[in-house]
């Protein structure tokens, strides 16, 4: 957590611009640029922007468009865990508790029952069940009274960038509770000429459904999947065209109504265990007053985004940014809004300018950072504190493969991948200590933007693209790398 003297200096900055300074210390090193030969002969030249920095002599050895901003992908998360990590805590904990008021007499509770979630991005089946364990263990069969759920404590959001396609996964719906990171198994099996349909929300112990989702399978449909919601009531719908359907098969598909999604399971759980309960309905209250039966927690922060880095989980990104929002005490009416408070911490601590980070996963072409002004965050002793702990290595191809890893040279880089979008940051290490930081960003924003809606799910060109920005990335690592055998 940032010292009290810290907070108060990067308050003062919000929303106001930050003098840009540079790496006076900073020398460059031209006479060999092989990232420049590699990108140019890929084509790639005013799509690519690319920093080496030697962390031993303080200097850029190779650079290409230094000062070039593009989109950044999935490497954003690598920024958001250490805005999370110093503004939140290491050791902070995501919460959901279960509350209940009244009196419990012969297997009825007369009162009310309250679901409350504290932003837990992890929350899973299994641990709904540990609080439906609760209620059996104190004899409650059922309730009088009503069942609430709360999910106040992070607005309300039903997807992270609304241009995805409806079925992807990696973009749902957030809020203050959430379960099984806001997604929904989709089985399917074909029955007698047609198919049996189901939306399961699965655990390893238990698996239950949400009476709110639903799906129906359609035989003439313009698009795969149609998707409808019904805030006010809380409702969401969707159609699968039957055509893409083989014998049998799961995926899973996006919750936008997380709150809602987490306590219809929640229902369903207790009617497995026959303990009846009301329909959920959202409350606003203190619950000072009211007999708390279970607090469920979180791993500590390091370790969800250490995972959230690992996995590259949208979800858990955009609710550690989203808080940390808060605890800087600033309203959060949109993702974006959010991501400019990020933004001025990024401003803050590297001392730059210009940069911007729309959201906290990176799941936007409407970030923009250069790798001379990453490489300074990465460069900051905070950072290399932390991030080389928590990213994962990531393996060099080629000829000089084998005479890196025996000379016991390792990569640590987050990547990122969208339609005409690569990022790749990181450091160099030698026996486990960092000797470079690096940041390879390429970007072909025109191609981006020209994708039709039903092009969504696989862009002419965009595979190809990204397997030459995969190969230029590897080539310049591999040189890199190299360096310090």
């Amino acid at each position: 957590m940032l010292k009290r003297l810290q907070r108060r200096n990067f308050l003062k900055t919000l929303g106001v611009a930050v003098p840009a300074l540079s790496f006076s210390s900073f020398c460059f090193a031209y006479e060999e640029n092989i990232a420049s030969q590699i990108i140019n002969k890929n084509g790639f030249s005013d799509i690519t922007t690319a920093v080496l920095f030697d962390l031993e002599n303080n200097q850029i050895t190779e650079s290409h468009n230094q000062d070039l901003r593009l989109p950044l992908a999935s490497v954003t998360k690598a920024l958001t865990a250490i805005y999370g990590l110093e503004t939140i805590g290491k050791t902070y904990k995501f919460y959901t508790d279960l509350y209940i008021d009244g009196v419990i007499t012969d297997g009825l509770l007369d009162g009310n029952i309250y679901l409350v979630g504290g932003g837990d991005p992890s929350l899973t089946t299994d641990d709904l069940l540990k609080f439906v364990d609760v209620l059996k263990s104190i004899g409650i069969e059922n309730i009088s009274g009503n069942f609430y759920y709360d999910d106040s404590s992070l607005p309300e959001f039903t997807s992270i960038d609304n241009t995805q396609l409806p079925e992807e996964s990696f973009n749902p719906g957030l809020s203050g509770l959430n379960l099984n990171h806001n997604k929904i198994l989709f089985k399917w099996r074909k029955n007698r000429g047609d198919y049996d349909l189901e939306l399961e929300a699965r655990g390893l112990r238990s698996n239950a459904q949400a009476q709110n989702i639903s799906i129906v399978g359609v035989s003439k449909s313009n698009s795969v999947y149609d998707y409808d919601i019904d805030e006010k009531r809380r409702i969401e719908s969707w159609r699968v065209s039957k055509k893409i359907l083989g014998k049998s098969g799961v995926r899973w598909l996006p919750v936008r109504l997380s709150s809602s999604y987490a306590s219809e399971v929640f229902k369903s759980l207790c009617l497995q265990n026959k303990i009846s309960i009301p329909a959920p309905n959202q409350a606003r209250k203190s619950y000072n007053e009211l007999n708390l039966l279970l607090r469920h927690e979180s791993v500590t922060l390091f370790e969800l985004v250490k995972k959230m880095l690992d996995t590259s989980n949208n979800l858990t990104a955009e609710i550690v940014g989203l808080y940390a929002a808060n605890f800087w005490g600033v309203q959060t009416e949109s993702i974006m809004r959010s991501g400019e408070v990020m933004t001025d911490w990024f401003d803050y601590i590297t001392k730059t300018k210009g940069s911007t980070f729309a959201n906290h996963s990176g799941l936007t072409t409407e970030s923009r950072v250069s790798s001379s002004d990453f490489i300074k965050f990465l460069y900051r002793n905070e950072t290399r504190n932390i991030l080389p702990s928590i990213l994962k290595s990531r393996p060099v191809y080629g000829s000089a493969a084998k005479k890196i890893y025996d000379s016991q040279i390792a990569v640590l880089a987050k990547t990122g991948t969208m339609h005409f979008n690569r990022g790749l940051s990181g450091y160099i290490t030698k026996k486990g200590v960092p000797k470079a930081a690096f940041a390879i960003f390429s970007a072909d924003i025109e191609k981006k933007m020209a994708i039709r809606s039903h092009q969504l799910s696989n862009p002419p060109g965009s595979k190809n693209w990204l397997y030459r920005a995969k190969f230029q990335e590897n080539a310049i690592l591999s040189n890199w790398a190299e360096r310090y055998i």
